[in-house]
């Protein structure tokens, strides 16, 4: 081609009194920068639509950097509040493992209290005593607090270590009351077969006083006779009151006597199936019968003087083994206490 061989000149002049300056490029040349300009713009062009699209991308990073950081924040933010509420609840909890001390500290003696009540002896096995002490020695006495004051002071953040200490400290808690526990369930289940033996023993024996009277005019043993004056064996206790005074039955029984003799006078006799007998005497009237099953309190009849009396009162005697023993030693509640 012919053009290849062609040739452009080109002069540059500096000013009027300089030397004009020739330059010759040949076709080719020119093309080849031509096109080496042609892709040094496209090449500019494309750099700018890049670096313009790039900085779109970083602003979209840069928002969605934001966004994470302020979500990450506040997931933080969360986790230290549900921290700060784990730390509450373990607080409470701890509280709560104090209070569920004092609460089996209170049932050990309330059933303490019940054994008396029912005059059951209550433990006093060194051994059982020093092991429940062991278990309870793991949650301090000073520990214990009132609720139903005032509290304060200075509010002061915790540290892990003392967090740490509670954790550990309410887990023995826990784990004590778990063994205390097992240890009361046993022996709380021997109290209650206990207590519900004795209560069906007291209810046979003849503990409640059989009048409303407390006036005692003779007591059991050797008197002088209020007839003839001389040294007799009185096998009751006379308890004076007013005619039609209402009397009770002593304990659980049934009636084996129920009728008249000239010494006894309208007279009642019950028995309480644990080889004790309990007999009424000198009853204005009998209100029961032959063969009836009465309860500790029941009426059976009412104060008098008939048979050998001097006078309105009630002759007591309770029988053991078929031998009389002294009634006043039975005398432990009233009929309300049945």
């Amino acid at each position: 081609m012919k053009w290849r061989n062609k040739r452009f000149t080109f002069m540059v002049i500096p000013d009027a009194n300089s030397t004009v300056k020739r330059f010759q490029l040949s076709a080719v040349f020119l093309v080849v920068g031509a096109f080496l300009i042609l892709a040094l713009l496209v090449g500019c062009i494309a750099a700018f639509l890049l670096y313009r699209g790039n900085i779109s991308q970083i602003d979209q990073l840069k928002q969605e950097l934001s966004s994470s950081v302020g979500e990450y924040k506040k997931t933080i933010e969360d986790k230290n509040e549900h921290i700060n509420e784990l730390q509450t609840d373990l607080a409470e909890l701890s509280g709560h493992a104090k209070e569920i001390d004092t609460r089996m500290k209170d049932i050990k003696a309330l059933e303490s209290q019940l054994k008396e009540m029912v005059g059951l002896e209550t433990d006093t096995d060194k051994s059982r005593s020093s092991n429940k002490m062991s278990i309870e020695g793991t949650i301090d006495e000073s520990d214990q607090f009132a609720m139903d004051g005032g509290t304060g002071g200075e509010e002061l953040p915790v540290t892990d270590q003392e967090m740490n200490d509670l954790i550990e400290k309410t887990r023995d808690e826990f784990t004590s009351l778990g063994e205390w526990i097992e240890i009361m369930k046993p022996e709380l289940e021997l109290t209650k077969d206990a207590v519900a033996k004795q209560q069906k023993l007291i209810a046979v024996t003849p503990t409640i006083w059989p009048t409303d009277s407390r006036r005692i005019t003779s007591t059991f043993g050797i008197r002088k006779d209020p007839f003839t004056r001389r040294a007799t064996y009185h096998a009751g206790l006379d308890i004076g009151g007013d005619i039609g005074d209402p009397i009770y039955a002593a304990a659980d029984g049934t009636v084996i006597e129920a009728g008249r003799s000239t010494s006894h006078g309208n007279n009642v006799m019950i028995s309480h199936s644990n080889g004790v007998k309990t007999h009424y005497s000198h009853m204005s009237k009998i209100l029961t019968t032959v063969g009836t099953k009465v309860s500790k309190g029941d009426i059976i009849g009412e104060l008098g003087s008939t048979g050998r009396s001097t006078g309105p009162h009630l002759h007591y005697e309770v029988f053991v083994n078929g031998e009389h023993v002294d009634p006043q030693p039975y005398l432990k509640a009233t009929r309300r206490s049945k």
